[in-house]
């Protein structure tokens, strides 16, 4: 009998087997007795079908190998043998199984999280196909709300995992002179729950709106899913929430291996103020993850516990209190996702601001202005993050008498912000300027990203949010910060790091097509979304008034031209991965870590542990851009020392 090998494909099967067993379990067993006030069975046997597909992914995948050996005292893998079953050696299926080496997980990331960006832009298309014109047309309205709610929450999703997922995990390291992660399972593991995650995520619609067979079972929340509004919601709720509770276990348990690596885990010489600005960036926005996903993490618990087991925590509140008859608050969920919601803002943002600084530098072909600057800048963000999210709740009544404070502290985070914009424009002045793709996203953002920054003042002063709160100006300003911050600080990243994670070459002529669809479509669509917001037109509505419909009618135009663009980079990647010029180990001339080692990078980095001897922005030397460089070798082509 041919033996089982763990992969993709027996995680699937056995997945599907244990989503199967768990759920028909609860309902043709445990449900017979269920009363009208008790637990409600259906979405129990949903969830417990959830865990079922969980179990059979992680068993088929092979990650019970390592916690099974332990417990019962059998031989544990050593790292050489793990190591081995990771390499290339072990050809493409090292892609499609747990494995325990960070530039293959890196990979994976990188391929879900454009996968994820897909879903997310298909979403955001239906959306303006139904805002094309006044009235409700092409969807249902109860569909339409699902569409937006999904399509906010996966796009928040992605946008954390671009940067801590596939730079994080196959960069970072080698940027750091180690030669893997602090600890390669948790690394593997973390991965493994972002997969399954996302499959019970993308089941909303499949049980919220075609088994139900129409809108009843729906999502009417919103992304950001207030529990008084997600225990009223439909069945949909159930698979979003869970979804999102296994895609958070995945990003804590990722940022916590970051934050340990970076601090654990240096090259002898690699001091805190020689690491690369993207180190800083991710180190950041791993900690905000770390500290802050365990809030909304708890919040959709206690959604799943209101829905299925009559709790209470977030009860229907009544005759205007807060407190609603069954001893649950209204605020309290709002309170929860916000904790995280505001930080994540940054979570998002802080990894461009160093890869952005990094590439201005690569391509300015001169030293980093204001190094500690950047880092106060960032740091600071960090902090202050977390002191400001209350202003995401100026109009829902919740403790009026602290709306000075957290109106100060929102304002506050200008200045931090506010540094790292000086670094920017400091690193350009008199520049030597290289205007590769990855070059013009890194531009990009600036522009993009202050835009989405001005903005946000208004909203933090108190009077103007109330007026503009419920408006597509909000959503317009939202779409600043995260696309015109994340999306092209990510853009600018894969453009950068592509050649070094792949071997190949992404094609400039198609990169400039892309940048500059881009940028057309973008802000012609989210400028003219600022014009309806003043003019009145709220967010999160499936009609509006005809006054609005010119105004609509060029957003949706420009947000194809917007997804067009897009397609030209998949296109882009998915061409050049497969045939694209190959890449030499330096294409850019650059002096950190990563770039002075071979292209395929070695199944362990470096084969010593490299001496660093100064910083990543010295371009005093020129470096030789056609030969893979050692990794300890000469020392004056970058930060090694021999």
């Amino acid at each position: 009998m041919r033996k089982l090998v763990p992969s993709y494909f027996a995680g699937a099967v056995l997945g599907a087997i244990g989503f199967f067993l768990g759920s028909q379990y609860v309902t043709h067993f445990i449900g017979a007795g269920n009363a009208p006030d008790g637990p409600n069975f259906d979405q129990q046997g949903l969830v417990i079908g959830f865990i079922g597909l969980l179990f059979g992914w992680l068993l088929g995948i092979g990650a019970f190998k390592y916690p099974f050996s332990w417990l019962l005292a059998m031989k544990d893998p050593d790292h050489e043998e793990e190591m081995r079953l990771a390499g290339k050696d072990a050809g493409v299926m090292r892609y499609f199984r747990f494995t325990t080496d960070h530039k293959v997980v890196g990979i994976q990331y990188l391929v879900v999280t454009m996968l994820m960006l897909a879903l997310g832009g298909l979403g955001a298309m239906l959306i303006r196909t139904e805002l094309i014109t006044p009235g409700a047309k092409a969807f249902p309205t109860g569909t339409y709300n699902t569409i937006v709610s999904m399509h906010g929450m996966l796009m928040i999703l992605t946008t954390i995992s671009f940067f801590i997922g596939p730079f994080g995990n196959f960069v970072v390291p080698i940027m750091i002179g180690a030669r893997d992660m602090a600890f390669p399972r948790l690394n593997a593991l973390s991965f493994a729950l972002l997969f399954p995650g996302l499959v019970i995520f993308m089941m909303t619609p499949i049980f919220g709106l075609i088994i139900m067979n129409g809108d009843g079972g729906g999502v009417q929340t919103g992304w950001t899913v207030y529990g008084t509004l997600a225990d009223q919601t439909g069945i949909g709720m159930t698979p979003l929430a869970a979804g999102v509770l296994l895609i958070g276990a995945s990003s804590i348990m990722g940022a916590v291996n970051l934050v340990t690596t970076v601090i654990t885990m240096r090259a002898p010489g690699m001091t805190w103020t020689r690491l690369p600005m993207t180190v800083w960036g991710i180190f950041g926005a791993a900690l905000l993850a770390a500290i802050g996903t365990g809030a909304f993490s708890a919040d959709l618990l206690l959604i799943l516990l209101d829905r299925i087991y009559k709790t209470s925590f977030f009860y229907v509140a009544t005759g205007g209190n807060a407190v609603g008859a069954g001893g649950g608050s209204s605020w309290l969920s709002q309170n929860l996702f916000w904790f995280f919601g505001h930080p994540e803002v940054y979570l998002i943002v802080l990894p461009a601001f160093g890869i952005v600084i990094d590439i201005l530098v690569v391509f300015g072909r001169k030293p980093l202005f204001g190094y500690k600057m950047a880092v106060l800048g960032i740091m600071g963000v960090v902090v202050l993050s977390f002191l400001v999210w209350a202003h995401h709740e100026f109009v829902s009544g919740w403790a009026p008498e602290i709306r000075p404070f957290y109106m100060a502290t929102t304002e506050m985070i200008s200045i931090p912000t506010g540094l790292v914009f000086l670094v920017v424009l400091g690193t350009l002045w008199r520049g030597r300027l290289w205007m590769t793709t990855a070059m013009l996203f890194a531009m990009s953002f600036i522009w993009n990203f202050l835009i989405g920054g001005l903005t946000g003042v208004f909203l933090s002063d108190v009077p103007a949010d109330v007026q503009l709160h419920g408006g597509m100006f909000v959503t317009a300003h939202f779409h600043y910060t995260i696309v015109g911050g994340a999306l092209m600080g990510f853009f600018a990243a894969v453009y950068f790091w592509f050649p070094k994670m792949t071997g190949r070459m992404l094609d400039e002529r198609l990169g400039k097509i892309h940048f500059w669809g881009t940028q057309i479509g973008f802000n012609v669509a989210f400028l003219a979304m600022f014009y309806v917001g003043l003019q009145g037109m709220p967010r999160r509505v499936a009609d509006y008034a005809p006054i609005f419909a010119p105004a609509n009618f060029v957003i949706s135009i420009f947000a194809f031209i917007l997804a067009a663009s897009i397609l030209v980079f998949f296109y882009n990647v998915i061409a050049s991965w497969v045939a694209g010029e190959k890449a030499v180990a330096n294409p850019w001339g650059a002096k950190s870590l990563e770039w002075l080692v071979p292209t395929p990078v070695p199944l362990e980095n470096f084969e010593e542990i490299p001496v660093v001897a100064s910083g990543p922005y010295d371009y005093g030397e020129p470096v030789d851009s056609g030969k893979p460089i050692p990794a300890a070798g000469g020392g004056s082509a970058g930060q090694v020392a021999g």
